[in-house]
């Protein structure tokens, strides 16, 4: 959110096919990304050491990317050799959920721009095909939940818990950004759930209704994931409660072809 460092001869992106501006969502300098494990192993996808990354979208009422023209139209990635003074978008920026081609309508939500909020990088260790709220039978979603709950823990610090009847007062009343809820069944069953908004690039992004896993199986590379995150603004969500993906081929990321890469969304 708030105003990119967008230079100045690069034009603000615009919705191919109604003309209108498209929503400013997150700048990510490149220099400032900790290394991997992957790195300097083969095959492994690799984002350039120095500039900056600028996405875009359509933050439409619908926010279905795939439709008005495509994700091609909607969606737009570029890359910067280096950053220019703050920008403030064009005067005919529609308000954020907005009616298709108009500058208002769909969902009135009174703003254009969402306000800024700085991200600090960690390296964390992703899993495919798991359950992100794993049964007593699952061993292998709850183990792989465990190691990425271990990962973020060594990068931030350890997730306060919440358990017991008044978990749920506790938890409004402290209004953490991340935590863990345990849940206890008469079973004797106790199983984790972690709650955290996860804003990532590379490795295994959340798969809601099958596009990622669909994705990874093609070999297609999760460039940035931003999650839905109130932490930021009531209206920083992504269809309900959903994710915002940009992907790009491995062709494309090698060769720094950024404006090949395109965006999707689901809800849960």
């Amino acid at each position: 959110g708030g105003r990119p460092t967008l230079p100045p001869e690069i034009e603000w992106p615009r919705q191919r096919q109604a003309g209108t501006p498209l929503h400013f969502l997150a700048q990510i300098d490149l220099s400032r990304l900790p290394p991997t494990p992957l790195d300097g192993a083969s095959n492994a996808p690799m984002l350039p050491k120095t500039g900056l990354l600028f996405f875009f979208a359509d933050m439409v009422e619908e926010m279905l990317w795939n439709e008005n023209g495509g994700p091609f139209a909607t969606t737009r990635v570029i890359l910067a050799n280096q950053a220019g003074p703050e920008r403030s978008p064009p005067d005919d920026m529609p308000e954020i959920l907005h009616g298709f081609g108009d500058q208002a309508g769909g969902y009135k939500t009174g703003i254009s721009v969402y306000p800024q909020a700085a991200l600090e990088p960690h390296v964390i260790d992703t899993f495919g095909d798991i359950d992100p709220y794993p049964g007593s039978t699952d061993a292998f979603s709850a183990a792989a939940q465990a190691a990425m709950v271990a990962s973020i823990e060594r990068a931030i610090g350890p997730l306060p818990v919440f358990t017991g009847p008044g978990a749920w007062d506790a938890i409004k009343a402290a209004n953490p950004r991340e935590y863990i809820q345990e849940l206890r069944f008469n079973s004797g069953v106790v199983r984790r759930e972690l709650h955290c908004p996860l804003h990532q690039m590379l490795g295994v992004g959340k798969s809601i209704q099958g596009t990622a896993d669909e994705a990874r199986a093609d070999g297609t590379i999760l460039l940035l994931q931003i999650d839905s995150d109130r932490s930021v603004h009531e209206h920083f969500m992504f269809c309900d409660m959903g994710v915002a993906q940009f992907w790009i081929e491995p062709d494309d990321l090698a060769a720094g072809r950024f404006d090949k890469a395109w965006g999707t969304t689901e809800g849960g």
